[in-house]
């Protein structure tokens, strides 16, 4: 289990940088700013949406529509008006439920399936194991371009996780 292992751990290292980055932005801060596209919310739904919609056996029938599961409706990150955006204690729950539910996946996998061919997202690379690398370099994609937006407004930036 040396790759599950691994993969879980680097999940759960992305894990707690979003979570604390979730925990420490200022309220006002969560679903504000003068750049539509970099308003910390979108970045932190996204990232949640997007383990979300990989971390399965195929692809989602609606990307948006994962959301609505947890919120009851369906939310494009980047579309959705910011005031209509998850508070930052419904992302919290919405990554634990992602988090435990991806766990849950890739324990049923184990080194093996992770090693297995897949078709669904071919994009990502040749087996579930490059899929989920494809997923954490997304994560850490956002994380930088969040904290680049945190220091533009001179606000703390979430920690590197080990």
């Amino acid at each position: 289990m040396a790759v599950l292992e691994a993969i879980e751990g680097q999940l759960e290292a992305t894990w707690k940088q979003w979570r604390k980055a979730i925990t420490d932005i200022p309220d006002q801060h969560w679903r504000h700013g003068d750049v539509d596209f970099l308003i910390p919310a979108r970045h932190a739904l996204h990232v949640i949406n997007t383990v979300d919609g990989y971390a399965r056996d195929s692809q989602p029938e609606s990307w948006n529509g994962l959301a609505e599961v947890q919120f009851g409706r369906a939310l494009d990150w980047e579309g959705t008006p910011a005031d209509e955006l998850p508070g930052q204690q419904e992302c919290l729950a919405y990554l634990e439920v992602v988090r435990q539910r991806t766990r849950v996946w890739l324990e049923g996998l184990g080194d093996e399936g992770l090693l297995a061919p897949q078709e669904a997202f071919p994009w990502t690379g040749p087996n579930i194991l490059s899929r989920m690398i494809y997923v954490i370099r997304n994560s850490q994609d956002h994380t930088g371009q969040l904290n680049a937006e945190l220091r533009r407004r001179n606000l703390p930036r979430s920690t590197w996780e080990v």
